[in-house]
């Protein structure tokens, strides 16, 4: 057992957040109760490290030197989770305060997750070694307001209560707008399997996976992955600005304007490794059980019947291949080489999918502030996300919420979802109709 504290839930930009020099240093201040006291933690700690860099993070809790974290030439010029131990006298109930420094001038050696947009942050900034201290004009740039991406997990004390799973209505009025863009042919496909599959080959042929590093980054908006990246070119930047997750997304909002409860789903090998995979889950009634999908390259697992994530989690976890069971549709891509080696090396072997996550807040349609701003280009960090933990494995600990019972992932969703209506299909082509007609400007 133990509890994770947090103030920030993993929101970070992947291209503003904070230096750490030897003039600035950066402060977090986390409330504990008096349970905390005399029992041993861990910091957790969200940062960037420059090539190069020799000069190692200092961490001092409640003035106390606790850690010097020294470089990791192998960790450079990525986001990476780094573990501080806490000695057991070392917290104390109320306030307590982590203070990061660094020895180099320039801001070249660490740069520390930051979490804009909160009003009353726990953070601060100092620029003049630690004399005063600020929660305004943070990061490199001086703009933001907002949270260190630092994270204290308590041991011996009960675990945090998991969130439960949102869904996105189908009834919602921009849900159901989303109808206009399905093509006809799958809106009127009235056996529930086929039209996944024909929606997943669909949106698996829509785009290409970029393998480039992402620019900008599109919302998790359908309209707007779909025009970006047919147009390359999204918030004043060029590139196709859509990943795995994406596909991921679009599909779990398609699938559920068409009727089907849906879900987003997260594996990776190690949180400190690239090869993670972002899908979709849809809630089969027929078979009375969760169906994973992968839209960015068009396939599901079979062994005997489709299995969901934590099926195929569970052959992960025992070093079962999965390359027997996977079926692939039509959209299954050729390229680019880096996914399709990926592929084969980690999806289909089920390296990727021994750490398994569902992400709780899926209405990120009618309610787009849910959705994060950077998934995929940076390692994972949500705290929206609810992770498998097998036999209570230690698996993510860097996260607040991880699940050991089965249960919680194969529970079926509450309600059972109305199929789309031959009126909606009707009303949605005849939208459609009606727009195609209205004159273009010049």
């Amino acid at each position: 057992m133990s509890r994770m504290f947090f103030t920030e839930r993993g929101r970070i930009l992947i291209s503003e957040n904070e230096e750490i020099t030897r003039w600035r240093w950066a402060k977090k201040r986390l409330t504990l109760p008096k349970a905390v006291v005399g029992r041993p933690a861990d910091l957790w700690l969200f940062v960037n490290m420059y090539d190069g860099n020799c000069e190692p993070l200092h961490v001092q809790v409640n003035g106390k030197a606790v850690a010097a974290i020294e470089p990791d030439e192998k960790l450079a010029r990525n986001w990476a989770w780094r573990r501080v131990p806490i000695r057991t006298r070392t917290l104390k109930a109320g306030v307590n305060e982590i203070i990061l420094s660094s020895g180099n001038a320039a801001m070249s050696a660490w740069m520390l997750g930051l979490e804009s947009g909160h009003r009353d942050p726990q953070s601060f900034l100092s620029t003049d070694r630690g004399a005063t201290w600020q929660h305004d004009h943070m990061g490199a740039h001086g703009t933001l307001r907002g949270e260190y991406a630092v994270r204290l997990r308590v041991h011996d004390l009960p675990d945090l209560p998991s969130p439960p799973i949102t869904y996105e209505s189908a009834s919602h009025p921009r849900v159901k707008e989303l109808l206009e863009l399905v093509p006809a042919s799958i809106r009127q496909t009235r056996e529930p399997w086929q039209q996944l599959r024909r929606l997943r080959t669909w949106i698996a042929r829509s785009w290409a996976h970029d393998p480039a590093p992402q620019s900008s980054y599109a919302p998790w908006d359908p309209w707007t992955v779909l025009d970006w990246t047919k147009r390359e070119w999204g918030h004043g930047r060029s590139g196709k600005i859509a990943m795995c997750v994406h596909f991921g997304a679009v599909f779990s909002a398609f699938a559920t304007a068409l009727g089907h409860r849906a879900r987003c789903v997260a594996v990776a090998t190690d949180f400190h490794e690239p090869y993670g995979h972002f899908m979709a889950e849809a809630w089969d009634e027929r078979l009375g059980k969760w169906i994973l999908h992968d839209p960015n390259l068009d396939i599901h697992y079979e062994n005997g019947m489709p299995l969901s994530a934590l099926e195929l989690a569970n052959y992960a976890q025992r070093k079962q291949t999965l390359k027997n069971f996977v079926r692939a549709g039509d959209g299954m891509p050729k390229g680019p080489p880096h996914l399709i080696r990926e592929f084969e090396k980690y999806f289909a072997t089920g390296k990727s999918f021994r750490i398994t996550g569902l992400w709780s807040r899926n209405d990120f349609v009618s309610k787009p502030h849910v959705a994060p701003p950077n998934h995929g280009t940076i390692t994972y960090c949500e705290t929206d996300f609810v992770w498998y933990t097998p036999g209570g494995q230690p698996l993510a600990e860097m996260f607040p919420y991880a699940v050991s019972d089965p249960s919680y992932f194969s529970a079926p969703p509450e309600g059972s979802p109305r199929r789309v209506s031959a009126s909606s299909i009707e009303a949605a082509d005849g939208a459609k109709r009606k727009r195609s007609k209205r004159p273009r400007r010049s």
